[in-house]
């Protein structure tokens, strides 16, 4: 029988955020904070840990093992709201310090520490594991190990710039920290980041073995490593540390990899590299050192305080969702009309996150093609690891396909992703209610049509709803739901359920002519238009706009969403909001041309070769003529024109909450994340600023750049939208 020692009495506050048990002269430290959903390394779970090591450093112990009593999770990071907190470098340089200290007393210890993984071990999660002597993960799918703090702002700054790159290839240390990646457990143990992946269940035993063999160092150690390091990953490291040339060649190269991605609008990547390439010829202790300034001068950044401020406003919308989640329908067996390119991606989708799917289209030839889609997202799945073959077949298995309405008698919810016709879709409407259960809820993937309409085609209004996903459904996170009038809170709850289940990040809006999203996106490529129009040249909008921060330039955006679909939406839009939603003349002319976008291989851009290349012959086509536009001009008229319809978008209710306006924007089509949002940034630069420069656009241009009365209204009285 295991001999059990107890914990003193001063461990046994039943809200600290661990507990300690020592069972046959092994510690073990179980990771659960009773106060949180996860465990976060903060400077109270810190105090804690310090003073257990007070209390066992010198037992007789046989070991230390860190295991998580919270399923799923190890721990996912360091507490972001303590990160937010910090004003002031020297501050953050002491917080930084103090936690060297703590890893550092972890790593001194004189008998093995074992970090046992099960679950997400992310940010200062890893960087404690990384202390430890050694590393036991458990190959369930949820555990993922990373360094994700890139996403916010910053660095690892617990030591993870410095022992990654001692531990790993230098190539492979790189990319976690500068990509944020997250790699499962057999991943890292290709790269050597773990030294054995177990199953679940034997993840205490595993853990035990790894005391077993000792601390690297000393005597006697049996470990895997032999105590110097990963063999192959460890010389390759070695070989970049002390090679001049080679080590040049990959900080360059990553510095280039970096400053393509992000425009150099993001300081913390840069920065890291300079840490660990710096890092690498100092001594640990100076190289933390090193490390902690770097950090307490990035993490004080506005670019940090923009990302982390998103991060918090993404968990309040997520936790928005899943309280409307609450009354949802329990559902196993989800139907999808269209099996075309948003079809297959949102089937795919749901038999990923293990709904069965009835797919139905026209004809076996469509579902062919879509069952295809399907399966080659499911394929590229397994190329990268994240899948094994026999689920690939598993998952294939749930997805039903049909060119009749005869598998949906019990199919009580579907999605329907047809042609994008308010005709055709309410057809379907009517035929999939005559062959579905009298409680079906009809979800519509569309970008424009407003809800209410296709509501008048069904016997059961309160069932129906809008659910528009993005494209590629499998790579865009933002899920936007419409509701109308008198839209059920059981249909709402079922459908905010299902997009949660598929990992999608949800705003719901109220009903209206292209809803949100479309809405706003329309202004922001069709002022482009409008200023290619008056002779500024199609990659100077594209280039200027993408250095103010977006992923792409809103011309090649119109290439790739396909001109006629953007004409059509338009055209939605202009029914409602009259000449201010006027689509510039270039619009027809292209289409007329055959010039659809990337689909065509024709669009703005020439798409028959790689790399894509301006197609000089549009501008014969539009009667252009070349005129100097300032590049700040064009920047400003096209996300203010955005901004001015996100204003008009609130005064119509269709969307009331800022952090929705926010979050839509960045995780739907890709604002610039940096700047924290649409409404943050025009409160950064002051409304009074933003209706000054509309103003001045409009007296030039027309009334279509008018601001907004909401604009006028609140800079008038000197409002902001977000009140913190």
């Amino acid at each position: 029988m295991a001999k059990k020692t107890a914990r003193p009495a001063a461990a046994d506050d039943p809200a600290a955020p661990a507990r300690l048990v020592i069972e046959d002269d092994v510690a073990w430290i179980h990771l659960d904070d009773p106060a949180k959903s996860v465990n976060t390394l903060s400077s109270r779970y810190m105090q804690w840990f310090d003073a257990r090591l007070d209390e066992i450093a010198d037992q007789p112990l046989r070991g230390l093992v860190l295991i998580s009593d919270k399923p799923g999770y190890f721990i996912v990071g360091a507490d972001v709201d303590e990160l937010k907190g910090f004003s002031e470098p020297a501050e953050v340089v002491e917080v930084i310090r103090r936690g060297h200290r703590f890893t550092g007393r972890l790593a001194a210890l004189p008998y093995p520490v074992v970090a046992a993984i099960d679950g997400m071990c992310l940010g200062g999660g890893l960087e404690l594991a990384l202390c430890c002597d050694a590393r036991v993960a458990t190959e369930a799918r949820h555990t993922q190990l990373g360094v994700p703090e890139v996403l916010l702002g910053i660095f690892p700054g617990l030591g993870g710039t410095q022992r990654l790159p001692r531990l790993l290839a230098v190539a492979d240390a790189l990319d976690l920290i500068l990509t944020g990646r997250q790699v499962d457990a057999r991943k890292a143990k290709r790269i050597g980041l773990v030294d054995v992946t177990c199953h679940p269940l034997a993840l205490r035993q595993a853990a035990l073995a790894a005391v077993a063999w000792g601390k690297p160092g000393q005597s006697g150690y049996r470990g895997p490593r032999n105590g110097s390091g990963h063999g192959f990953a460890k010389a390759a490291a070695d070989v970049i540390a002390r090679t001049p040339g080679a080590r040049a060649l990959v900080f360059n190269s990553a510095r280039s990899t970096v400053l393509k991605k992000t425009g150099g609008h993001y300081p913390a990547p840069l920065k890291a590299i300079e840490v660990v390439r710096d890092g690498l010829n100092l001594p640990l202790a100076d190289a933390l050192e090193l490390e902690a300034r770097a950090f307490a001068e990035v993490v004080v950044s506005d670019v940090a305080k923009n990302l982390m401020t998103i991060f918090f406003t993404k968990n309040a919308v997520e936790g928005r969702a899943r309280k409307l989640a609450a009354g949802a329908r329990q559902l196993d067996r989800v139907g999808v009309l269209g099996a075309g390119f948003m079809g297959a991606g949102i089937a795919q989708g749901l038999a990923h996150k293990g709904y069965d799917v009835v797919l139905k289209d026209r004809d076996h030839d469509a579902l062919a093609r879509g069952l295809e889609q399907c399966s080659g997202l499911f394929q590229d799945l397994v190329k990268r690891r994240r899948y094994r073959p026999v689920e690939h077949k598993e998952a294939m298995s749930r997805i039903l396909p049909t060119i009749d309405y005869h598998s949906f008698g019990k199919t009580s919810f579907v999605v329907e992703a047809v042609f994008e016709d308010v005709e055709v879709k309410r057809q379907v409407v009517r035929e999939m209610e005559e062959a579905g259960p009298e409680d079906l809820i009809f979800a519509s993937n569309t970008s424009t049509i407003p809800i209410a309409r296709l509501a008048e085609a069904s016997r059961r209004p309160e069932n129906v709803i809008g659910m528009h996903f993005f494209s590629p459904v499998h790579k865009m996170p933002l899920l936007e739901i419409i509701k109308h009038p008198t839209t059920s809170e059981e249909a709402l709850a079922t459908t905010v359920e299902v997009g949660r289940r598929m990992g999608k990040t949800i705003i719901v809006v109220n009903d209206g002519p292209g809803f949100f999203t479309s809405r706003v996106l329309g202004p922001f490529v069709n002022e482009a238009l409008w200023i290619l129009a008056q002779g500024a040249r199609i990659d100077e909008i594209d280039r200027v706009v993408k250095a103010w921060g977006w992923p792409v330039g809103p011309l090649a955006l119109l290439d790739e969403v396909g001109l006629d679909v953007a004409r059509h939406a338009g055209r939605v839009m202009q029914d409602y909001a009259g000449a201010r939603a006027e689509p510039s003349p270039i619009f027809e002319r292209m289409i007329a041309d055959g010039r659809l976008g990337r689909k065509s291989k024709r669009g703005f851009y020439k798409y028959r070769t790689e790399p894509k290349r301006v197609d000089r012959s549009v501008y014969e086509l539009i009667e252009w003529e070349r005129a100097r536009i300032d590049p700040q001009e064009i920047v400003e008229r096209t996300w203010m024109q955005m901004l001015n319809e996100v204003a008009r978008s609130i005064e119509d209710g269709v969307v009331s909450d800022p952090k929705d306006v926010d979050v839509g924007v960045i995780f739907g089509f890709g604002f610039p994340p940096f700047r924290g949002g649409i409404l943050r940034e025009a409160d950064r630069l002051g409304l009074d600023h933003v209706v000054g420069r509309l103003e001045t656009y409009a007296a030039r241009y027309g009334d279509r750049l008018a601001p907004a009365e909401l604009l006028t209204d609140m800079a008038r009285k000197g409002k902001t939208f977000h009140r913190d």
